[in-house]
């Protein structure tokens, strides 16, 4: 009987979370030493799910070894009580469709979901509802909270329908700059107009704030594009460009906060709305203006602007801000919800795409709506678009864009112009020649082929006139076929490669060998980069170390501190030495550089058990350092690299 249910329940599983474990152990201090046997398939602690019963959550990475293996590796080792799948549940009643809100306005959004209300065509919209099984908005699949700066005469930040971004950092109304960013109270915003923090109610920013992000499924009003967005509301849309390029200042500082204090401060802004413009504006008189659109692509910031409402061929009589020929903006035209050009601008090379903006029902002040048409409509659907495909990229994308954020917001550009869905009255009259389609450039970027190196950095100590040989792996772990080509600078003359251009289809792998040869070269450390370029998953760049020394290795020597590790290593922002003491008492850590010169020393007393101290290398230029860990009872010593 026993083994009958075991039969009938052995079917496969289907619900795992792929790369996730659950694992009870028999001490809480065996979880380093887990972690610490499999760092080679990049076994990292989640979260501890129950400090009573030392249970954790496991995760790994699964492209290296197997999911069965991986499990039946942690059950038979002695330090493991049980271990097992993380899998997903779901509620045992009838599913409603969550991707239409409560709002009760939704049914006149046909922009977003268009029926064939009030006479529109059947499906004349950006397949939103489509793209919110995906995501609705809000978060970074790293946890960072999306901002979308709006540009406009002002905006109703006491709306109740709509959310806005404050600076915690900053008490209101107090006259003092708390964060020190250059702008004394800007709790809610700013005020270019008046450099003041006063950010005035506008019926038209107001509008195009809920495009953007109206609050979903509140049960009032409407939705916008993104369900929970947080709106950085700035007043600048003035026929003064200073007033403009000040406000866009004001942006840049915002988010180049968020990145030099790691999300402490600041905000994660990475689109920002400008509806208005200079009609049959000459953009070679605006050169400050288009300089500030590419200084905010540079970190990250994609710029959407609204072309003239009238039927005028822009790339013929020239607009501003939609004639700019930086890459870092989209020009938007207006559609209807027949999906129709109405009187707005146009042009092949000017105009990149069209966006619904007639007769858009969206927010007003004083807790109100209303309609209202034109480009200015057509716009925020773009830039609410770029936050929601932010919201739904996957962590690998996320983590890159903020290594390279220039050349992903590019990215995303592109997803949006390929994905558009092709109207006849659009050919010939916009770059991509079809009106926005979020859900299909969502898709694009989850099924983009996905470059990933091991190791992501190269480093080899080596005996004068020798050589050596390394490996690096590429893989591709997306879902579209990958092209690459490699190259190395030409003062790098030590450094070639067995291949230098490879296709590899999902999942596959190419080994590239790294020859090393210093013969005829003084010692000292030589430095360079693998340059690898693709055709949809950008570039990566491999650091290489060769450090070229009479003394090749240094031996790590461990006795009284226990199970030393250093991770990650290499580092780029900071690194964590931790040890096993076996008794309390001081342990002292010093760093050394390759001539021998000390760059750190941090001496601290610590309990019995498991430790760490932290270097974050912020004083000394990327290379090869030494560290020794030393204790009344113990030393450690070893190799640590910055990159």
């Amino acid at each position: 009987m026993i083994l009958s249910v075991s039969l009938l329940f052995s079917q496969t599983e289907t619900n795992i979370k792929q790369g996730e474990f659950m694992v009870q152990l028999k001490t809480a201090s065996d979880l380093e030493i887990i972690i610490d046997q499999y760092q080679n398939q990049g076994l990292t602690e989640v979260e501890t799910i129950s400090e009573r019963f030392k249970i954790y959550l496991l995760k790994f990475n699964n492209q290296r070894i197997s999911q069965q293996v991986m499990l039946q590796n942690l059950k038979l080792s002695k330090k493991v009580i049980n271990a097992q799948f993380n899998h997903t549940l779901e509620l045992r009643e009838t599913q409603d469709d969550d991707t239409i809100p409560d709002d009760p306005n939704f049914g006149l959004l046909w922009s977003l979901q268009n029926t064939g209300q009030g006479g529109g065509l059947f499906d004349a919209d950006i397949d939103a509802t489509e793209a919110w099984v995906v995501t609705k908005g809000g978060l970074t699949s790293l946890g960072d909270t999306i901002v979308v700066a709006v540009v406009d005469g002002g905006s109703d930040t006491d709306n109740e329908d709509l959310n806005f971004k404050r600076n915690w950092d900053d008490i209101p109304n107090n006259n003092i700059d708390d964060d020190h960013n250059g702008y004394k109270d800007d709790h809610l915003g700013w005020n270019a107009y008046y450099n003041t923090p006063v950010v005035p109610d506008h019926p038209h920013g107001t509008h195009v704030t809920g495009i953007i992000g109206a609050i979903g499924n509140n049960g009032i009003g409407i939705t916008g594009v993104n369900w929970n967005v947080k709106i950085l509301p700035i007043s600048g849309s003035s026929t003064s460009e200073a007033t403009v390029v000040k406000a866009l200042s004001y942006i840049y500082t915002v988010r180049e906060r968020y990145d030099t204090t790691n999300g402490q401060m600041g905000a994660f802004v990475v689109a920002q709305n400008n509806s208005f413009g200079v009609d049959k504006g000459n953009p070679d008189n605006y050169s400050i203006w288009e300089a500030m659109y590419d200084s905010l692509g540079r970190i990250g910031i994609m710029s959407c602007a609204a072309t003239a409402n009238a039927s005028w061929d822009i790339d013929q009589v020239g607009d501003v801000p939609t004639a700019f020929t930086t890459d870092y903006m989209i020009a938007v035209t207006n559609t209807t919800k027949l999906d129709m050009l109405t009187s707005a601008g146009y042009g092949d090379t000017a105009i990149d795409l069209g966006a619904p903006g007639t007769s858009i029902y969206s927010t007003l002040t004083n807790n109100n709506y209303g309609y209202k048409s034109g480009t200015s409509m057509a716009t925020p659907h773009v830039t609410g678009s770029i936050a929601l495909i932010m919201a739904a990229a996957d962590p690998t994308f996320i983590a890159d864009y903020k290594t390279n954020p220039g050349e992903k917001i590019l990215m995303i550009k592109d997803y949006i112009l390929r994905s558009v869905d092709t109207l006849p009255s659009l050919i010939g009259k916009t770059v991509s020649e079809g009106r926005l389609n979020v859900n299909k450039a969502i898709q694009l970027l989850l099924n983009r082929p996905i470059l990933t190196t091991t190791p992501n950095l190269l480093h080899v100590e080596i005996a004068p006139n020798s050589t050596m040989d390394e490996d690096l792996l590429l893989e591709n772990t997306g879902n579209d076929t990958l092209s690459y080509k490699l190259s190395i600078p030409e003062d790098a003359p030590w450094l070639t490669l067995s291949s230098d251009t490879g296709t590899l289809i999902p999942d596959a792998s190419d080994l590239i060998v790294v020859a090393f040869d210093n013969n005829g070269m003084d010692t000292g450390l030589y430095v360079t980069n693998i340059h690898i370029t693709t055709d949809e998953a950008g570039t990566k760049d491999i650091p290489v170390y060769m450090h070229v020394t009479n003394y090749v290795s240094v031996k790590e020597n461990v006795s009284g501190l226990r199970h030393v590790m250093v991770t990650p290593n290499p580092f780029i922002n900071q690194t964590t030495i931790s040890f096993y003491q076996e008794e309390e008492g001081s342990v002292k850590l010093t760093l050394f550089d390759i001539q021998g010169k000390m760059v750190f020393s941090k001496a601290k007393r610590f309990p019995e058990g498991v430790n760490k101290m932290v270097w974050n290398g912020d004083n000394v230029p990327n290379g090869i350092y030494f560290y020794n860990l030393k204790s009344n009872i113990g030393i450690g010593s070893g190799k640590i690299v910055k990159y």
